[in-house]
């Protein structure tokens, strides 16, 4: 049988799609092992994707609730860790279960990622790394995210890059195992499973989206102060979506920076599901973001994106797509706010074929899945 590890909604957004294959070509869902660095949206996620509940749950974030701080980190970590050892036998027993070749399947960035890839080697149960490859070419820049994926590239044994490019990372590394190239990053097949449909009231076009939660940005007040400023001024030339994540929302209430978004021309909106995000999304101008994840899909849809970081290890959108990096330049976000995203409109790019299904032919192939045809209509 195989095991898919995940813990945030960034993994099961892009890992859904190859659950519902698995099904799909089976008859039966992977076995899906939830660490819970994100337990309060995990449960919405898993229905809105068509996907049952974990069949294991070896942690539940800091007291139930979505990891926030990274202090809460060590003492998650320190459960997922305790679980995954008590019931090493019975996992073991149930990717067993089925009589086929065993597998534990990770993906991304996360410490999920490096925690899922452990278990499998605990297990001595071959690791596959979905979206496998991505650099930034600093270990500390995305922190930890960058290192999460050079540990993780040393315990996996087959690594999914999503592209040339990250197969050619994995290349020039040396990694030991076997390197697939699914052609694109499955966040395409994401895309084409969720109805696209916004669950609150958007405002006459043209409007532009504001997201951003990542630690690097929310713990540097004056960093944070100065692009919330950029944020404040540009509402008043396209009116702004800011999207209240909570840790987000933590961050400026400790700091005491909400009152910059108490201007003209900005609404603060709370955190969506996943189908109206993108609905959201589709309808918008333009998206200022901190997120990897929306930097794929703004590269699939066409969709004028900047993310405000100093690195990415993606290079999804970027060269002449319609993303922008600004490299932390604030001169760079108040260009792209004011009206510099125009230039950014381009088609949506979607892969010739279906990231998922490269992955699915796989294990089929090496002896995961069993040997007949996809239901109608699986991916």
């Amino acid at each position: 049988m195989i095991g898919v590890v995940f813990g945030t909604t960034g993994e099961l957004i892009k890992i859904a799609p190859l659950c519902r294959a698995i099904r799909d070509r089976s008859g039966r869902e992977p076995l899906l092992i939830c660490t819970g660095q994100q337990p309060e949206q995990l449960p919405d996620m898993l229905r809105a994707f068509g996907l049952r509940q974990p069949d294991v749950w070896l942690a539940r974030g800091s007291g139930g609730r979505d990891l926030a701080r990274a202090a809460d980190i060590p003492g998650w970590g320190a459960r997922v860790v305790g679980n995954a050892a008590r019931r090493r036998g019975w996992l073991r027993r149930a990717l067993q279960s089925d009589g086929r070749a065993p597998m534990v399947i990770v993906h991304g960035d996360t410490f999920t990622t490096v925690a899922g890839a452990l278990m499998g080697r605990a297990m001595a149960v071959p690791v596959g790394h979905v979206e496998a490859g991505l650099r930034s070419g600093d270990w500390r820049n995305p922190f930890p995210e960058e290192l999460n994926r050079r540990i993780t590239s040393r315990l996996a044994r087959v690594h999914f890059a999503p592209g040339a490019w990250a197969a050619g990372n994995l290349r020039d590394a040396g990694v030991g195992g076997e390197i697939v190239d699914t052609g694109a990053n499955t966040i395409a097949d994401s895309l084409a499973l969720v109805t696209a449909t916004p669950e609150i009231d958007l405002p006459d076009p043209p409007f532009g989206v504001v997201s951003i939660h990542r630690f690097e940005l929310l713990r540097d007040q004056a960093r944070l102060r100065a692009v919330l400023e950029a944020i404040r001024d540009g509402a008043r030339r396209t009116p702004l979506l800011f999207v209240d994540h909570p840790v987000t929302c933590d961050a400026l209430t400790a700091q005491g920076l909400d009152g910059l978004l108490d201007g003209e021309g900005i609404t603060r909106i709370p955190r969506q599901g996943y189908g109206s995000f993108i609905g959201l999304l589709t309808r918008s101008a333009f998206l200022l973001t901190d997120s990897g994840g929306c930097q794929e899909e703004a590269a699939v849809l066409g969709h004028p994106t900047l993310i405000h970081r100093a690195r990415t290890e993606r290079r999804d959108g970027l060269d002449g797509g319609p993303v922008v990096l600004s490299h932390l330049d604030l001169d760079e976000v108040r260009r792209f706010l004011d009206g510099g995203w125009e230039a950014s409109r381009r088609s949506g790019v979607r892969p010739g074929e279906s990231p998922t299904g490269v992955i699915e032919r796989w294990l089929v192939t090496h002896g995961h899945l069993a040997e007949h045809d996809a239901a109608p209509g699986g991916r």
